[in-house]
């Protein structure tokens, strides 16, 4: 096709506004420009300084192995005392239980007591006296329960004049110091006056003054030996 108009082909106008072009902002002061130039390199440096920080505590932090961290209390004591007396208080007041030692030693793995020269004063709520010593213990903190071990004697203190204190003696017994208990499934002697058994246990219970022997029980008795059978 020929066209003979201008050189200039006609071209539609381009649709939509005009472009605006805004104006030049003002130059900010120059104390404007270099506080916040200054906050911006601030708030960079405390961002900086909290990674540093962040990453040495990490290194710092000691990481523990699951081996490590499993591993069972050995049985070693964590205390020691020499001359130490302990003593349990009813809910009316006085002491009902005392126990006392040259030595005591705390296990923290089975949370017992190792006593050396332990000594034992025990009373009923009738007043009753019950003593017990030996030449070492193992006490048990949860049950209260005492092992007496090495020479372990126990003595039931008379309630009144009229009658001996009865004594039973052997290597082993279990002193229940909650209810007043003892039980040995080891020989022992028991003597009350010029009385004297032998037997293979015992169970020996305070509150009800009742001894009960077992095991091949032999031993002799003396008529009018004891201050109730006497005249």
């Amino acid at each position: 096709m020929d066209y003979d108009g201008p050189d200039t082909l006609p071209l539609q106008p381009l649709l939509g506004p005009p472009l605006r072009v805004s104006p030049p902002q003002p130059r900010r002061p120059w104390s404007e420009r270099l506080r916040s130039a200054a906050q911006t390199y601030l708030m960079v440096g405390l961002l900086a300084m909290a990674a540093i920080l962040s990453w040495w505590l990490v290194k710092q932090t000691p990481i523990l192995s699951p081996a490590a961290a499993e591993k069972p209390l050995s049985h070693v004591p964590d205390y020691e005392m020499q001359g130490f007396s302990v003593q349990h208080y009813t809910q009316s007041g006085p002491a009902r239980g005392v126990i006392e030692g040259d030595a005591v030693r705390h296990y923290p793995d089975t949370d017992t007591l190792e006593i050396d020269g332990v000594r034992i004063r025990w009373t009923d709520e009738e007043g009753r006296v019950l003593r017990a010593s030996a030449n070492q213990a193992s006490a048990d903190n949860r049950s209260g329960e005492v092992w007496l071990r090495g020479g372990a004697r126990v003595v039931q203190e008379p309630g009144d004049g009229n009658s001996d204190a009865l004594e039973f003696t052997g290597e082993r017994m279990l002193f229940d110091t909650r209810n007043g208990v003892v039980i040995s499934r080891d020989p022992v002697v028991l003597r009350q006056g010029a009385h004297r058994f032998e037997a293979g246990s015992i169970r020996y219970e305070h509150d009800k003054r009742s001894a009960v022997l077992g095991q091949g029980v032999k031993g002799r008795m003396e008529p009018g030996s004891n201050r109730s059978e006497r005249p």
